[in-house]
């Protein structure tokens, strides 16, 4: 009981304070009788875009598989696609065909910047951000065989694109298991400045979230809650709780641009995705009302304002973090008050390390080994250094058990890529 007390007073204590700081006005969306659009209303989108607020002159990453640029949503919005690519051959950002994948990152795209045409009619929170998508490819494309870069991630590939090319705010609506290699990138961004949001898993998924990238130090991890503040829940009806959430934000019941294999339609869906980009887009309009904060300054003023307070940040395990992130009060906190370092360390994936941090700041992006020579050296070993006698009977068994356990390798790495590659279910149709 006493949670669902707490899930219901998150809105409720919020929404009061947001009517004295900055009243609330009827989005466009909502006039027009798009009641997917309620998020927009409840954090005061449509006050800080009249007050001059649209994320103009910040630029924003948006990390996915694919998306399509030429749809009437984003008609007159400030949206390229990044050249970068993750492996040589295969990943291919953009796309027109109106699969999960595409319209999955289409949409995160949209939460951002979208015009309120087209399907599903959605309106973004930083409207005049200059936003560039980085696309990992299509989902169902074989696992990288040749890598841009063998010593990075296809995640840590775009990352330090993204830092590269001066993004300011990075959104990544999908999942990943953290690995070493991806340290030093996020090391990197975090040396730079850059706020990096990620969504947390969502109760339908196949993943650890204690390891999954959004749990990383320094990564703004954050979930999804409904109208009424409550989290998802699993399928024995108990709320799905991630410990390592940042904050949470409005994911249910919001609109897909695109559906059913067709762009012109649209259904509404719920997921931590969609509240991942409204949650960067809070950061992009925070961003250009205080031009000289930098990323880590943005996080502390995002987590000591939330559930419309100005507070000292306490983060709780209970699945809320540090509680709903909350734009109006965001906006009256000057981030440049905070020290320019990341609150958010001290996770129990222990990466990056502070130690890395102080080395990106020195030295700028340190490379880590080829993630594929450990990997390899293995398997040349279990096959070189078999000390048999090569009789025809040892070698008929010896080439059936190598066979098995190469097998059995395959479908292992298959598994896990699949997991690994698996956008935020519940987002897409």
């Amino acid at each position: 009981m006493r949670r669902a007390r707490r899930r219901l007073s998150v809105w409720a204590t919020a929404a009061t304070v947001a009517v004295v700081l900055m009243p609330l006005a009827p989005s466009s969306a909502n006039a027009a009788g798009n009641d997917a659009q309620w998020w927009a209303d409840t954090y005061g989108v449509g006050a800080a875009h009249s007050a001059g607020l649209t994320g103009a002159g910040v630029k924003v990453a948006v990390i996915d598989n694919q998306m399509n640029p030429n749809l009437p949503v984003f008609a007159g919005r400030n949206l390229s696609i990044s050249e970068t690519r993750v492996c040589t051959t295969g990943s291919e950002p953009v796309t027109d065909v109106a699969d999960p994948a595409s319209i999955h990152g289409t949409t995160m795209v949209a939460m951002l910047i979208g015009n309120g045409t087209g399907a599903g009619e959605v309106r973004g929170i930083a409207p005049d951000a200059e936003v560039t998508f980085y696309g990992l490819g299509p989902e169902d494309a074989p696992s990288c065989a040749q890598p841009t870069d063998d010593r990075l991630t296809p995640f840590g590939t775009l990352i330090k694109a993204t830092v590269d090319d001066g993004a300011q705010v990075i959104s990544m609506s999908y999942g990943t298991a953290a690995q070493e290699q991806d340290a030093p990138v996020v090391a990197y961004a975090l040396a730079r400045g850059v706020a990096v949001v990620i969504s947390e898993p969502n109760a339908s998924e196949i993943a650890d979230p204690a390891t999954d990238i959004a749990s990383m130090n320094g990564i703004v991890g954050v979930s999804q809650v409904n109208r009424d503040g409550e989290l998802q829940e699993k399928l024995d009806g108990g709320p799905f709780v991630v410990p390592e959430t940042t904050v949470v934000a409005a994911g249910y019941n919001l609109p897909n641009v695109g559906a059913n294999g067709d762009w012109s339609q649209t259904k509404n869906a719920a997921g931590s995705s969609f509240a991942t980009p409204i949650v960067a887009g809070m950061l992009a309009l925070a961003a250009q009302k205080y031009p000289q904060a930098t990323g880590n300054q943005l996080v502390h003023a995002l987590i000591s304002s939330t559930n419309g307070t100005v507070h000292e940040p306490v983060r709780a395990d209970d699945g809320y973090g540090y509680g709903a992130a909350w734009l109006p009060t965001l906006l009256t906190v000057d981030p440049e008050q905070y020290p320019d370092e990341t609150p958010l360390m001290g996770r129990e994936l222990g990466m990056p390390s502070a130690e890395q941090i102080s080395q990106a700041r020195a030295e700028g992006f340190v490379a880590p080994e080829s993630q594929n020579e450990p990997r390899n050296t293995f398997d040349r070993g279990a096959v070189q250094q078999a000390p048999f006698d090569l009789t025809p009977l040892v070698v008929g068994g010896v080439g059936l058990l190598v066979v098995l356990v190469l097998v059995a390798g395959i479908i292992t790495v298959l598994v896990i890529t699949r997991q690994r590659r698996k956008t935020r279910e519940g987002t897409t149709p």
